[in-house]
């Protein structure tokens, strides 16, 4: 599927510049910013460190950070949260994210022990195919529970919504088939009204939000970077796709020897 998706979006990144357009307006959409939230750290490293590097990763400007969760216990999940919070900016927005480390009944209880503490998301608390264990976890918490990095093609997505187990959901677009499978999900989100968030590939990314019509978050992780001529922009805590043809993507070729070599 990843090199189905890949071949999917070089495809489209070249018909988009046979026209001459950014790969959004290729798809019938306009360039336009959207949220973006810091993914470049945050790791399970205790209170003291994330709150240091949350620090770090909001004062680019960022208004979102994700934190990954998933300690020895609940109380030492809560004290990771509260550290981030008091370490970033007032009104940054916190997301967090379990990697699907948790069992039904242990998410249950760290569920009811976050609930209380504002965060955007709970993201994959369980194994990422237990979408009736989703379903019972979202029927009880209070705070919005998110998955769909794992979506292996859109069929995936349509079983996870056939069990009702999400309120969010944040499709891979290496996974869910490219540009193609995006746009597919899209119409079943819209159908739904279920806000849709983007999982890396944030160059890509920006485009398929813009032709999302519940477009929601751009996961933003800087990891191509340093191969990039001019890496997207972030301003405001808002991504921005390059009004150029096709994805905006222009790699540095000596930077890319560089890594090659």
């Amino acid at each position: 599927m990843m090199a189905l998706s890949g071949i999917d979006m070089a495809a489209w990144d070249a018909h988009a510049q046979s026209l001459g357009l950014p790969l959004a307006r290729a798809l019938g959409a306009q360039p336009r910013p959207f949220p973006a939230y810091n993914s470049n750290g945050l790791g399970i490293m205790g209170p003291e460190k994330a709150a240091k590097e949350a620090h770090e990763l909001a004062a680019p400007g960022f208004t979102a950070v994700k934190v990954r969760l998933g300690y020895p216990d609940a109380e030492a999940d809560l004290a990771v949260i509260r550290a981030v919070r008091a370490a970033v900016p007032a009104g940054t927005a916190l997301m967090s994210d379990y990697n699907q480390c948790l069992s039904v009944a242990e998410a249950a209880r760290r569920i009811a022990a976050l609930d209380g503490e504002g965060l955007q998301w709970i993201e994959e608390p369980v194994r990422a195919d237990d979408y009736a264990g989703c379903a019972t976890l979202r029927a009880k918490a209070h705070t919005p529970i998110q998955i769909g990095e794992n979506f292996w093609g859109v069929s995936d997505m349509e079983k996870a919504l056939a069990a009702g187990a999400a309120d969010l959901m944040m499709p891979d677009a290496a996974r869910i088939g490219g540009v193609t499978g995006w746009l597919r999900t899209t119409g079943l989100a819209a159908a739904r009204e279920l806000p849709l968030s983007s999982h890396l590939y944030p160059e890509v990314s920006a485009h398929l939000l813009a032709a999302t019509p519940t477009a929601h978050w751009l996961e933003y992780v800087d990891w191509a970077n340093p191969v990039l001529r001019d890496p997207l922009a972030i301003e405001g805590g808002q991504a921005l796709a390059p009004d150029r043809p096709g994805a905006g993507i222009e790699w540095d070729d000596k930077a890319v020897a560089r890594y090659a070599a």
